[in-house]
């Protein structure tokens, strides 16, 4: 890296530590390894976990008296004047174009940069655009996604692909009554399948769906995206292609296209529109065939604050306290894709992994996190959870993290860490907090030491948040006020939700999932109580009188406040609980 360069480096840190967002020594780490990896100073910054995207854009604008803009609005990019600056030296520099001003007759290009302090960039612009440069801020990413917009041919939408193909299908049948030299099965469809395939990927991640299923029929092929919890079918590729698709997905991530007897799982990665998205793919061979599922990983989800989750302002606040709790157990709780992978990485961001020895144990590790240790199980060869933990203690940690509690021998190495005085974090497979008490004595933990270890449990469930473009409201009748009464135990005196579909929400009246809690914090009232074999109404009357809240209870909140509606709300299924009239 040249001296400029370094030069340009060091004045972006000194812009921050002025800003007090990093210290001198994270700098001097930092550009370390930007000189090591010739990466920029911001991206290394963030990647290190030192500072935020948004923090980075924000300190920037404040401190240099800069305009910070939001490329996410669609009005703040101007097709034409984007391309004023040379394609290769805006993709190199990460520089947008946002528009042109022409003051007293000279005309000045107003660029969007994630360094707007790199000098000789800006004098890079000015000297081939022969325009005056003034210089704003925007962050990595949203740059990142307005240049591949501008500047890289994304795919075709999914269903033009899907008619496309069945055209080309069309004609092939059209054409099969007339002689011809070519052999059967020699017909070229791998480019049709690639771009199938192509266009999936990219409308999986325009729809932000969390998995694709390509499920084989007998003579045709099934596509679903699981959106916001849901499924949804998609356009499906007609049916002479159905092996073609399969096996490019194969491919991708590496599996053997030609082991059709038995499952495979690979990884393959995705970068479309600024988006970089890691997938694990998974075949399962059939009676029809091979389907084939792809669970599609967000780096963007392990950047999410515990602030921004949803959850209620009293219920972050009494987490963030028990994340910092000196030792003791905090369980997460809920079914598979209730979004605990998600509030667990949001803990982490609580704690201070650079004055911190924090490992976890996962099965896989999902996405990999700077500045923590991380450790894949591996059963095949011995090293299950508890053998990790064992071990880990004698690697003088400070957190434990694990990907969850499946056995008693994995609970008992977690009681022993905690009493030892580690913090240990973990999920548990139950429908509420207060059943993890029962849960952890039924695999056979004593109730003693699960008195003495348990610091918190925390339950939550998903719910889909209504269109804010088409969501509307209505007065609920008498009947139904009575209905919903009886339900939540309280009177329901305002306008609910109601759903109604348009094109933001593809027609479902959903747009994006918000989660419900529930808190169970074990103090010295609850203690005593789980130590003498208490039972799970028990120990919920008295957390209810020291302030708990019910996942119903929150449900009930997002209903007032028009987040959901009462179908969603009815979908979490209460009918183990009990209300208080």
């Amino acid at each position: 890296m040249n001296e400029i360069t370094t030069g340009t480096m060091r004045r972006l840190g000194d812009v921050l530590i002025d800003a007090e967002r990093v210290n001198p020594i994270q700098l001097e780490h930092a550009l370390d390894v930007s000189k090591s990896r010739g990466t920029r100073l911001g991206e290394t910054l963030i990647e290190l976990g030192f500072i935020e995207e948004d923090e980075l854009a924000s300190a920037l604008a404040e401190r240099l008296e800069i305009e910070l803009v939001d490329l996410s609005m669609a009005d703040a990019l101007d097709p034409e004047s984007i391309r004023l600056v040379p394609e290769e030296l805006a993709l190199t520099h990460r520089v947008v174009v946002i528009g042109v001003e022409n003051t007293d007759g000279a005309t000045q290009l107003l660029l969007a940069m994630s360094d707007p302090t790199d000098q000789l960039v800006l004098q890079k612009i000015k000297n081939v655009s022969g325009f005056a440069v003034r210089p704003s801020v925007a962050t990595e990413s949203q740059i990142n996604a307005a240049l591949d917009s501008a500047y890289k041919e994304l795919p075709r939408p999914l269903d033009e692909v899907t008619a496309e193909l069945r055209r080309d299908t069309e004609r092939e049948l059209e054409r099969t009554h007339i002689p011809s030299t070519q052999r059967p099965g020699e017909r070229d469809k791998s480019a049709p399948a690639v771009r199938y395939i192509e266009s999936l990927l990219y409308a999986a991640l325009q729809r932000h769906a969390s998995d694709i299923h390509v499920e084989p029929r007998e003579f045709t092929t099934n596509v679903r995206f699981r959106i916001d919890g849901q499924l949804r079918n998609m356009p499906a590729p007609p049916p002479g292609y159905r092996d073609e698709v399969i096996a490019r997905l194969k491919l991708l991530a590496e599996l053997d296209v030609a082991e059709h007897r038995k499952p495979q799982s690979g990884s393959l990665s995705i970068r479309f529109a600024g988006r970089s998205v890691d997938s694990r793919v998974s075949t399962m061979p059939g009676v029809t065939g091979e389907k084939v599922v792809v669970r599609l990983l967000d780096r963007s989800l392990t950047r999410l604050r515990l602030d921004t989750l949803g959850f209620e302002e009293e219920s972050v606040a009494r987490m963030r306290n028990l994340i910092h709790a000196p030792h003791g157990i905090f369980l997460l709780c809920g079914p598979t894709g209730c979004g605990k992978t998600t509030t667990m990485y949001s803990f982490l961001r609580e704690l201070d992994r650079h004055a911190s020895n924090i490992v976890t144990v996962e099965d896989p590790v999902e996405y990999h996190l700077p500045g923590i240790h991380q450790i894949n199980v591996k059963p095949n060869i011995g090293l299950d959870y508890a053998e990790c933990l064992r071990t880990l203690l004698r690697q003088d940690p400070d957190v434990l993290i694990l990907g969850e509690v499946r056995d008693l021998e994995t609970l008992q190495v977690a009681v022993r860490a905690s009493l030892t005085g580690h913090p240990v974090f973990s999920t548990l497979h139950t429908n509420t907090a207060i059943s993890s008490v029962t849960r952890m004595a039924n695999m056979g933990l004593e109730h003693y030491l699960i008195a003495a270890t348990l610091n918190a449990a925390l339950s939550q469930q998903l719910i889909r948040r209504v269109c804010p473009h088409c969501g509307q409201k209505r007065t609920p009748g008498k009947n139904e006020r009575a209905d919903l009464k009886r339900f939540f135990g309280r009177e329901v005196d305002f306008d609910i939700a109601v759903t109604k579909g348009c094109d933001a929400c593809d027609y479902t009246g959903y747009l994006g999932r918000v989660a419900v809690e529930e808190l169970f914090v074990v103090d010295d009232d609850i203690r005593p109580m789980i130590s003498d074999h208490a039972n799970d109404a028990q120990l919920g009357e008295v957390a209810r009188k020291s302030g708990m809240k019910l996942l119903i209870d929150h449900a009930f909140e997002k209903l007032r406040d028009g987040t959901t509606t009462v179908e969603e709300v009815l979908s979490l299924g209460f009918h183990q609980i009990e209300r208080d009239e």
